[in-house]
């Protein structure tokens, strides 16, 4: 592989994409290896409080990075090919600083009413 790694983001792919519960920004990145990069999702729909992030490497297996709430909540995840840094910017928007790339990957943004690990009820 050459001296860029790509890195592509993606909503959960909708036939509509205005009905979509979130929007990532930039849509797609490239990103010279061992360089950095902050991606952004921006909430559409604050019925859906809960914010997460996932990878899809170059063998195609889908990972869970992070899953955050609450504003200021914050997770740094580090994994062969890539370094990650989640944080709950506001109410509506999650970022994700990408460092120490190496391979390319696919990143997806999605949104819940609520997570295995935090089932309904759990803040009431």
């Amino acid at each position: 592989m050459g001296p860029f790694s790509i890195v592509c983001i993606w909503v959960l792919c909708v036939p509509d994409p205005s009905a979509s519960l979130v929007e990532q920004r930039p849509r797609w990145v490239l990103v010279p290896r061992g360089q950095a990069e902050t991606l952004r999702c921006i909430l559409r729909n604050s019925q859906y409080p809960w914010m997460s992030w996932y990878q899809q490497d170059l063998q195609q297996q889908l990972q869970w990075l992070a899953t955050l709430r609450s504003p200021g909540d914050k997770e740094a995840i580090s994994l062969p090919g890539a370094n990650y840094l989640a944080t709950r910017v506001s109410d509506t928007e999650l970022r994700l600083h990408v460092a120490n790339f190496t391979q390319g990957r696919v990143l997806f943004c999605t949104c819940s009413k609520d997570t295995v690990r935090n089932p309904p009820g759990a803040f009431e």
